[in-house]
């Protein structure tokens, strides 16, 4: 009698083992491959509150057909071998039909295969290479091509009358790509690039970068930068005395850079996608993120974020839960979709359009730049 008690003992034992929670069968599983340590964690800790809230809103209006949505979250180490590492797990073992991939077009790169040989979507909602939708038809981004970033740096510098610059950027597949294609649209209106200086991201010293890009004292440098980075970058130039009209792009544009480079990043100028922040729909978010948080301050790219939860969920709606559905519904449930960020259709290299504006940092603060 012992014996088979014990024997039930087991069996019930194996069953929860292998039969998880209700809860557990009752959610839509989403995977997220974010830098939560790393040199860019400081992305990757923003992108993560934006999702946190979607799905918070989501789950609390119903679900998704009464299913809540999970999100699995991976820590991709902020390299592209762990990015690899974190999309392989969530595909292999965690069986996700979509994932969020990581902060950096070299990271989601290095990722994108292994999601598109699985036949995994994977989105991005703030990778800009201009290559990055190339791995496949399961890939889409929410975030515009630099393509459009690099005509408007171009442009902004032709406006301020800019025409001779050197040009500095990190020296993998974001900054590389969008400095080529701001050459070469500078070249095209009678710009000249005096120098190209690449260099790593995450270092704690960029004086021998620094003096050369500033090397006969020019009036403007474009620095294609992330925020850490640019902060040390920023801070050192302050330090020696350097005077020149900085000019970056959207990855800068963070309230992060100002807390960490404080007064010496006061009057730099960039470009970034626009959307409007009058809408009914940003004005939701803006309280929902106040109510949450306790603070206005919205991480670099987190509405982009915020907006890829929802499509995502409308995606699952309308498609059910498999990738093959997913990657379908994406283009029905985005068209004419305005979210946060504006209109969500996407093109036929599924990514998304945008009109590029220019910031500054003034008093301390992000604004709209106005000569």
């Amino acid at each position: 009698m012992k014996r088979i008690v014990h024997l039930i003992l087991i069996s019930l034992g194996i069953l929860i083992f292998i039969n998880p929670s209700a809860s557990a069968q009752d959610t839509y599983k989403i995977g997220a491959a974010f830098a939560l340590s790393g040199a860019i964690a400081v992305y990757g800790e923003g992108f993560k509150k934006a999702v946190d809230l979607a799905v918070e809103e989501i789950n609390t209006a119903g679900g998704i057909k009464g299913k809540k949505i999970e999100i699995v979250y991976e820590d991709n180490k902020s390299t592209p071998k762990d990015c690899v590492t974190a999309v392989r797990k969530l595909v292999a073992v965690d069986k996700v039909p979509i994932l969020f991939g990581p902060a950096g077009s070299s990271n989601f790169m290095a990722a994108a295969p292994v999601a598109q040989e699985s036949k995994v979507v994977m989105l991005s909602a703030q990778g800009a290479a201009p290559a990055l939708t190339k791995a496949g038809e399961y890939i889409f981004r929410v975030f515009p091509s630099d393509v459009l970033q690099g005509k408007g740096i171009s442009d902004l510098c032709v406006s301020l009358k800019y025409m001779e610059v050197p040009i500095m950027y990190v020296n993998n597949d974001w900054g590389l790509g969008l400095k080529n294609v701001f050459v070469e649209n500078f070249k095209k209106a009678g710009g000249k690039v005096t120098d190209e200086i690449p260099y790593d991201d995450g270092k704690t010293d960029y004086r021998t970068e620094l003096i050369r890009a500033t090397k006969g004292n020019p009036k403007a440098v474009v620095n294609l930068t992330y925020i850490t980075s640019g902060a040390v970058m920023f801070k050192q130039t302050y330090e020696m005395g350097i005077k020149t009209q900085w000019i970056c792009g959207s990855a800068a544009k963070a309230p992060k850079l100002v807390e960490l480079a404080g007064k010496a990043v006061e009057g730099i100028i960039g470009t970034y996608p626009v959307f409007s922040q009058e809408t009914k729909e940003y004005n939701a978010f803006r309280a929902a993120w106040k109510k949450k948080y306790g603070d206005d301050k919205v991480p670099i790219f987190g509405e982009y974020n915020y907006d890829m939860v929802y499509i995502t969920a409308k995606a699952i709606e309308k498609g059910g839960y498999t990738s093959g559905g997913i990657q379908k519904a994406l283009f029905e449930v985005a068209k004419g979709y305005r979210g946060v960020t504006g209109d969500k259709t996407f093109d036929q290299d599924r990514g998304v359009g945008s009109e590029y504006g220019v910031w500054t940092v003034k008093d301390g603060l992000i604004v709209d730049y106005k000569k």
